[in-house]
């Protein structure tokens, strides 16, 4: 699989995908899906992107998870200033920053790393190349973290959180979002968009951007999707896991017996988008979950206490309102392992032809020089 990695075309699609370049709703044929004019589907998408309900569509890139396959969820404390702020916004390992209150620490965040040594070594250069405000008589900031691999996440559903919204719609419990009013129509479109219907990919503008033959890009992009290392075109919500005026609850849960079980059911509950084993102290499950009232979640957490009795030990919940959302990086991290894999295959290349022989190489650095200027 690596292979496909090996090749500047191959990254260059790849990049654009994830950017969401070259992508498109089909307003007809998603006007035909929903039975109403393409005008009023148009004009409804419209307000749902303008509002920022959802988030314009993209290919999501699964195989960064191959690639840095150590998911850290540490929580920190840090100075609230400029410096550190934009390296939150900034910083291709973050991959979400949540603003929380628990115990010392102010800051949670997901991160993305190749292995331990490189988190490690990441955070000495944070701290060496001074890019966040350090507290006083500290060479390092404190953290609190939670070691997880990539392999062991038994659900990432973006799209989980729909159903929930659906209900309380229907239930009457919520009639607008993100100052949008939900009808009908809203909501069925909300639910084509998350399933990712009717965008595809424009090989013809992909093909213009990149000067190759669109058969070639159609090619190419069947690869990536049969090789799992893309998945199909969609749209998500600003906050990944949870619709807008909803909040996320991150727990630890401790199942010391029935572990497949409750894991199972876990997985095909809506209001769980993200769902990973792994062991952190005494815990072994850890779950992002998303409702409309802190109510609902007490109750919804009963059900699983009786439903479970002997499973669940010990829970600790941390739960993150949409005013505690500090920076989610949709593809920010993707987009930052495809440029970094850019250089490296350019470099490669360029170790390649100074390998050549001597006259070569004095034209190849010759127009290197020339291309500097």
């Amino acid at each position: 699989m690596s292979s496909l990695l090996n090749d500047t075309l191959n990254v260059q699609l790849l990049k654009l995908l994830c950017e969401g370049k070259g992508l498109t709703v089909n307003i007809s044929e998603l006007s035909q899906l929903l039975g109403r004019h393409r005008n009023t589907i148009a004009a409804r998408l419209n307000v749902l992107f303008e509002n920022k309900v959802i988030e314009a569509p993209f290919q999501p890139f699964p195989w960064l998870f191959e690639e840095w396959p150590l998911l850290v969820i540490e929580k920190v404390n840090l100075h609230r200033d400029v410096k550190t702020n934009t390296w939150i916004e900034l910083d291709p390992a973050i991959w979400a920053a949540f603003f929380v209150r628990d115990a010392e620490y102010n800051t949670l965040m997901f991160e993305l790393h190749k292995d331990l040594y490189s988190y490690q070594t990441w955070r000495d250069r944070v701290a060496k190349e001074d890019r966040v405000t350090l507290p006083p008589g500290y060479e390092y900031y404190p953290a609190e973290a939670i070691y997880l691999s990539t392999k062991a996440i038994v659900k990432n559903d973006s799209a989980s959180p729909m159903a929930v919204l659906g209900a309380d719609f229907r239930a009457n419990r919520i009639n607008s979002i993100n100052g949008v009013e939900l009808d009908e129509l809203n909501m069925t479109l909300l639910k084509a968009m998350v399933d990712g219907k009717c965008i595809h990919a424009n090989p013809n503008e992909l093909a213009s951007l990149l000067g190759v033959h669109r058969r070639t890009i159609q090619r190419r992009i069947q690869l990536f999707e049969q090789s799992s290392v893309i998945s199909s075109p969609v749209c998500r919500f600003p906050k990944i896991w949870a619709p807008p005026d909803y909040f996320m609850v991150l727990s630890l849960l401790q199942v010391p017996r029935h572990r497949e079980r409750v894991i199972k059911a876990l997985s095909e509950d809506p209001h769980v988008s993200f769902l990973v084993r792994g062991s952190a102290d005494k815990y072994n499950v850890l779950m992002c979950s998303t409702f409309l009232k802190m109510e609902d979640h007490l109750s919804w957490e009963e059900d699983y206490d009786m439903r479970f009795p002997d499973s669940l030990k010990a829970v600790k919940n941390l739960y993150l309102s949409p005013a505690m959302t500090f920076s989610i990086h949709q593809q920010f991290v993707s987009l930052a392992f495809l440029e970094q894999r850019l250089r490296e295959i350019r470099g490669q290349e360029l170790a390649a032809r100074m390998r050549q022989p001597r006259s070569r190489r004095t034209r190849i650095r010759r127009d290197y020089r020339e291309g500097l200027d």
